[in-house]
């Protein structure tokens, strides 16, 4: 695969190419359809939104479609992605993953990216971010990184660059280590026991919960950094609550730690037909419904069972550009449980429901790009920490 490629098969490499656009415009155009385009999307699937200022009595009509490809390109001329420094792609990586909400509906530009922008349009931007010099360093390490994929017949070794791992500096982060495996059967037990949720409310129910698909809080997760920026944990967080210092530790990890590498859909749906979870009946089937459009049979990896198999799970940059926040098939027959209705009643705790609605899904949901999450026990030795920061004058992090 290309960059090109990974940059155009899925929503979060194209906002990522629109966010390289955005960061490197010289002389803004004056042209203003493109608010109006993202305010009427959202106006028009009812976001509740709201405008003031002057105006705001008499908004603009939605602009047509070829209105809005005309202010795309305009957009693109006035911009030099190719020229974008790895600031700036990092940067507008985190911007590319601060707008990855699968809670809900996709915000109004991925919208706009998705269904009005034509694929020969995305092909010349990809084709111009892909040769700037700050996205071939962003891939440079993630391709050293990706060395085996899920679906290898024996464990990938660990992912080869040094790796990092972030603490927030607020509360509700570091603390007292607990054991991996204890982390992992609690996780477990409260996931199987919010399938009491069941199905009896319409998927289009505004019930919202649990949506992240990663290993549970509590583990030690890390990345690798890029050029002395820091690491992407740093960088592009989904979900980011806001923290602007974290401490950076290196992980001390060990070549023969046994890794599972994601490095495109099929190896997540690998990884849910190796270890499925069945989790229709939770809250999940609410907030992906909005996040994809799809209403049927989800499943996730039970991480604990992988943990039986691996020492830790990793989600290479490729594998977020190409698959995050999509609706991934899984194979049906990959189940240890069967339903014994087409209402979803399974039974056995495990595995993936077969439904009337068919093959199942799973969504890889609130992961950093790059990040490898640590299963078991002993995990990698941490370092001396660094103190980092956000500096919104620099648009970027920095050592404190």
């Amino acid at each position: 695969m290309t960059i090109v490629e990974d940059l155009l098969a899925g929503p979060r490499g194209r906002r990522l190419c629109w966010e390289v656009v955005l960061g490197t415009v010289g002389d803004q155009p004056d042209d203003d359809t493109l608010f109006w385009a993202s305010y009427w999307t959202s106006v028009h699937r009812g976001d509740g939104v709201s405008m003031f200022g002057p105006g705001a009595s008499e908004p603009r009509p939605a602009p047509s479609d070829d209105d809005v490809v005309t202010a795309v390109e305009a957009l693109f001329d006035a911009a030099d992605p190719a020229s974008a420094t790895l600031d700036q792609v990092l940067a507008a990586l985190g911007r590319a993953a601060e707008s990855a909400m699968w809670w809900q509906e996709p915000d109004a530009e991925d919208v706009l990216l998705q269904t009005v922008v034509p694929r020969s349009l995305h092909e010349r931007i990809a084709t111009a971010v892909a040769a700037a010099p700050g996205v071939q360093a962003l891939f440079a390490t993630a391709t050293a990184t990706a060395t085996a994929p899920a679906t290898a017949p024996a464990p990938a070794p660990a992912p080869a660059p040094r790796q990092w791992a972030v603490i927030p500096d607020t509360s509700g982060y570091g603390g007292a280590v607990r054991p991996a495996a204890a982390v992992l059967a609690e996780w477990r037990r409260e996931l199987l026991d919010e399938r009491s949720h069941g199905l009896g409310d319409p998927v289009t129910a505004p019930i919202s919960g649990t949506w992240w698909t990663t290993p549970p809080s509590g583990l030690l997760d890390t990345t690798t950094e890029r050029d002395g920026r820091g690491p992407l944990g740093l960088w592009a967080v989904e979900d980011h609550t806001g923290w602007e210092r974290a401490a950076v530790a290196p992980a001390a990890v060990d070549p023969s730690a046994r890794i599972v590498v994601v490095d495109d859909a099929e190896d997540w749906a690998a990884l849910c037909r190796a270890a499925p979870i069945d989790v229709t009946a939770t809250t999940r089937r609410h907030d992906w419904y909005r996040a994809t459009g799809r209403d049927g049979a989800w499943v996730v990896p039970d991480w604990a069972a992988i943990a039986e198999r691996y020492d830790a799970v990793h989600l290479t940059l490729r594998g977020w550009l190409r698959a995050s926040g999509t609706a991934i098939p899984v194979d049906a027959d990959s189940a240890d449980g069967t339903a014994d209705s087409a209402d979803g009643t399974l039974d056995s705790a495990e595995g993936v429901l077969h439904s009337a609605d068919g093959t199942p899904a799973s969504v890889i949901a609130g992961w950093t790009p790059d990040t490898t999450v640590w299963l078991r026990d002993p995990r990698p030795a941490l370092g001396p920490s660094t103190m980092w920061r956000w500096s919104g004058e620099d648009r970027g992090w920095l050592p404190a």
